[in-house]
């Protein structure tokens, strides 16, 4: 089933085309930094952006020009498992593990003190489950944290209900460009 949903939303994403990538993501952006959920953030977790999903180089420009501290995943390719490093503007990427940008410069983030992370998937759902890739990094990485979680996709991305497993950390928020979801 999950492997269904992930093929399916992953063709769709990929079909977008650019203009509304940037336009869908800017909304996001736009509602997320509006947000008391960006306001109230010191040390921020995001991701760089991957094909078409949810373009976070706004939050991350805004971000900097905030002065707040900002930290992106460092992924191990074989064990999957997620470091988290500060990056500043300054800060060189390289295409790390599954070909997803990385700072370049390793500078190792305590997962305790990360308040906020924006999680990006294939698919969530309004009870905050997520599909993701199906290695289940993030899973990993979440669990170890206290950060309010908050799903980054498009509103087409959005269900009704998938099915989640034990291990599947849900989210706290869930993030698109026509509204943010509190999870109850």
């Amino acid at each position: 089933m999950k492997n269904e949903i992930r093929k399916e939303f992953k063709l769709k994403r990929k079909l977008m085309e650019k203009s509304r990538v940037a336009e869908k993501s800017g909304r996001a952006c736009k509602l997320f930094l509006e947000s008391d959920l960006y306001k109230n953030a010191n040390v921020l977790m995001l991701y760089m952006p991957l094909g078409n999903e949810v373009d976070t180089t706004e939050i991350i420009n805004k971000a900097f020009a905030d002065c707040k501290k900002v930290v992106f995943p460092v992924t191990n390719d074989e064990s999957g498992e997620i470091t988290p490093c500060y990056a500043t503007e300054d800060t060189e990427f390289k295409k790390g593990a599954f070909s997803v940008r990385e700072p370049n410069v390793i500078d190792i983030a305590d997962v305790l003190d990360i308040d906020t992370v924006i999680v990006p998937g294939i698919a969530f759902d309004k009870s905050g489950g997520r599909i993701g890739f199906g290695k289940g990094c993030y899973d990993r990485f979440l669990i170890k944290t206290k950060a309010t979680k908050i799903g980054f996709c498009y509103d087409f991305q959005l269900c009704l209900k998938i099915p989640v497993e034990k291990q599947d950390i849900k989210m706290d928020y869930v993030i698109t460009e026509a509204g943010i979801t509190k999870i109850e």
